[in-house]
Formats: structure tokens, C-alpha cells, sequence
């Protein structure tokens, strides 16, 4: 097959949406399929490059200066561009289907090249570009924006939701009529050298607590300060790897709590650094007010961190209260504290939720995860063909 994924954000620009869809590229391409990513540009990034056998194209988008988060112009933006770019390559390329990451701001594209192309399109929700708690504008409170989303989920030949959550705000918020299949991500085994706590710069005696995320209000990292601060043990040391506009704010919330002692701010690190410092730790938390999925979970698992995290969002389809580590109810800053300090305390528990873990996670291996991929879009153009009979040419339409 060949197959075009639209995602506005791609390494290294974005989250945990954008690695996913380049482990889900990685995977199609191993399976032997003609894989190609229609991605936004940045200053110092190439327009065109070939990855891992995947052909990356980036489009010029307005106001994107931050790898980590996207500005309001860039993503409005993104539309005309990559429509423009394309339909260049879907007039060079007959892609079999395409495959939108991101019901908005990259849904549009992928409904607009579907139309003009009449090649089916399979859109991948993910989390916030349907439903994010923490933000005014979002799809599911706006009106505009929700009519957006519905018209892109009610026009694409296919639904993917990456977890039942997400799955459930699609027919519940959307009333969406398509098929809505769940995948779930999954994580291609990281290669790293381990480094010791030395080489990293983190004491030897520190019990260390470690997140990683964009540095946003959905992540409620304030609440994880706060709950620090509640640990009256000064061997608790928390790394955060991560940049983004509540940077600041962390900062001077730490401050005034009188934790900046214990906590390092790490900045954006990616790649074999981040496991690094991931394998050097203790125990992963994270208490997002939302998450769709949560890659960061998988990879910290894979490490073998007993996770804790928020009991609302897509992560409580894999993570266990109890055996992968805690979960705990959004904004709970008393009882995150509690399981902070208890597994902190507790060492012959971290080792059995790591081995837990470590053989947990190997469930969620991305070649099984491109299988499923491959086998729906194989599915939908064979509907597709079905539909619309022999296909002499994949040009526009008169």
C-alpha cells in the first residue's frame, strides 16, 4: 500500500501524538508499505527528508516557534499549506489512502484531499482535539470547533479512536456515525545506554520522582508541586523533562512552596537522554487532568517505573490500580501525596510493580499496533473500490 499520514505535529515538533504516529509509520514501513508524512515545518528543519524509510514532508506555517507547543496562527494556518503541499503529492503519488492524526487542526486537510482525490481517509483521534478540560476553546464546549470536528468524523471513511475514553466522547459528544475502531498506541523498545545516577547529575541516596511532558495546564504538574511540597522527606527529588507556556509559573509555584531544591526542570529532551534519565529514576507520575492515551506511560513502564497517575482519561485502559502503580482522582493533591510518600517508602514494592511492568508493557509492542492498521486500511479500500468502481486515475475531478 501506499500510504500518506497528515499530522500537524511530527518529531520533534508536538507530543506524544506526534512520536506515536511516527512509531505507527515506522511500523508500516517494516511491513513493507510506501510510507509518507505531510507534517508542519520550523525553522532549521529540512522541507523534505527520508527517516527510517519514511518520506517526512514539512510545510511553512506562521508563529511556530516552540517545538513543544503549537501556536493558534500555526495551526489555522496549517490548512492551506498542507492542502496545497498536498495535492502536489497526491498528484505524484497514488496514495491508497490517507491517514489524519488529529481530528483538528489536521482533520480538514485530510477530508479536503479525500474529496478532491476520492481516496478514502481514515482519521485518528487522539485526545484534546476532541475534548480538553483545561482550555476555553475546547471542541467540545465550542460551538464552531465542534461542528468542525463532527463534520470531519461524519466525512472520513473511517474512525480510530486511540483509547475507550476517547472512543466514548466521539459517540457521546459527536453522536459520530462512523465506525470508530479502538488501537490503542503502542511503543517500539527503545535503544539506550544506560548512564548511572552519577553521570546524570542526581544524588545516589535521592528516592527520584520523574515526569515528562509538555509543560501545559492539562498535565497538572502544579498539583504534583503541591503534593511534593506535602512529602516532608527531603530524599524525594523530582525531574521534569519537558518545556512549554507553564513554565514559569512552575517555577515560581515551586518558589514559593519552597521545593526548588528538589526539583529539576530538564527541558525538552528527547531520544536516548530521555530513557536515560527514565531508567535512572524511581517512579514516574504524571496527574493529568486528561490524557487520551499517554505514550509517556508505556515507555516509563518499559523502563520499569511504577507509574502513578490520575484516575480520569485514556490511560485506565492499561494502567491497574495496584499493580502497574496508583491511581488517584483528578486534582487529589492529599492522596497523591500519599502514594508519592508510600511508594517512595516502599521499596520492595517499587521492584514488584517494576517487573510487573517491565513484562506488562511488551503487550503493547507497535508491530501489532501497525498490523491493525494495516489491516483496516486494506479493509477500507476495499470498500472504497467497492463503492466507486474501477479507479482508472487518482487526479482530481473535473
Amino acid at each position: 500500500m501506499r500510504i500518506l499520514i497528515i499530522n500537524y505535529e511530527f518529531p520533534p515538533l508536538g507530543g506524544g501524538g506526534g512520536v506515536a504516529s511516527y512509531q505507527i509509520a515506522r511500523g508500516l514501513v517494516a511491513r513493507e508499505h510506501e510510507v509518507d508524512v505531510l507534517t508542519t515545518g520550523r525553522s532549521g528543519l529540512p522541507g523534505h527528508e527520508v527517516v527510517d524509510g519514511v518520506g517526512i514532508h514539512r510545510v511553512p506555517v506562521v508563529m511556530r516557534s516552540e517545538l513543544a507547543t503549537a501556536s493558534l496562527p500555526s495551526m489555522l494556518s496549517f490548512f492551506p499549506s498542507s492542502v496545497l503541499k498536498g495535492c502536489q503529492l497526491l498528484r505524484r503519488k497514488r496514495y491508497d489512502v490517507l491517514n489524519t492524526h488529529f481530528a483538528i487542526p489536521t482533520g480538514p486537510t485530510g477530508v479536503t484531499l479525500s474529496k478532491v482525490f476520492s481516496t478514502p481517509q481514515v482519521v485518528t483521534i487522539i485526545g484534546g482535539d476532541i475534548y480538553d478540560p483545561t482550555k476555553r476553546f475546547s471542541p467540545s464546549n465550542n460551538p464552531f470547533l465542534h461542528a468542525v470536528v463532527r463534520g470531519v468524523l461524519d466525512s472520513s471513511s473511517h474512525v480510530v479512536a486511540i483509547s475507550e475514553d476517547i472512543e466514548r466522547r466521539a459517540r457521546e459528544d459527536y453522536r459520530c456515525r462512523r465506525d470508530i475502531e479502538v488501537i490503542h498506541y503502542g511503543l517500539a523498545p527503545p535503544r539506550f545506554e544506560s548512564k548511572s545516577r552519577t553521570q546524570l547529575g542526581i544524588p545516589e541516596g535521592d528516592i527520584v520522582l520523574i515526569s515528562v511532558g509538555r509543560l501545559i495546564r492539562r498535565k497538572a504538574l502544579g498539583d504534583l508541586l503541591l503534593a511534593l511540597s506535602k512529602v516532608d522527606d527531603p530524599r524525594f527529588r523530582l525531574l521534569i523533562i519537558g518545556d512549554g507556556p507553564e513554565e514559569c509559573r512552575l517555577r515560581d509555584l515551586a518558589k514559593r512552596l519552597q521545593v526548588s531544591q528538589r526539583i529539576d526542570f530538564l527541558g525538552a529532551i528527547w531520544g536516548e537522554p530521555k530513557f536515560q534519565y527514565l531508567a535512572a529514576s524511581d517512579i514516574f507520575v504524571l496527574p493529568s487532568v486528561h490524557e487520551g492515551f499517554g505514550l509517556v506511560f508505556l515507555e516509563a513502564m518499559y523502563c520499569g517505573l511504577p507509574v502513578i497517575a490520575s484516575s480520569s482519561g485514556g490511560q485506565t485502559d492499561f494502567l491497574r490500580d495496584g499493580e502497574t502503580g496508583f491511581l488517584v482522582p483528578v486534582g487529589d493533591v492529599e492522596t497523591l501525596a500519599e502514594r508519592i510518600s508510600c511508594l517512595g517508602s516502599d521499596e520492595p514494592l517499587r521492584r514488584e510493580i517494576s517487573e510487573f511492568n517491565r513484562q506488562y508493557v511488551k503487550s503493547f509492542d507497535i508491530a501489532d499496533v501497525a498490523r491493525r492498521y494495516e489491516a483496516l486500511f486494506s479493509t477500507v479500500i476495499q470498500r472504497s473500490t467497492a463503492a466507486a468502481g474501477p479507479r482508472k486515475t487518482n487526479s482530481p475531478t473535473a
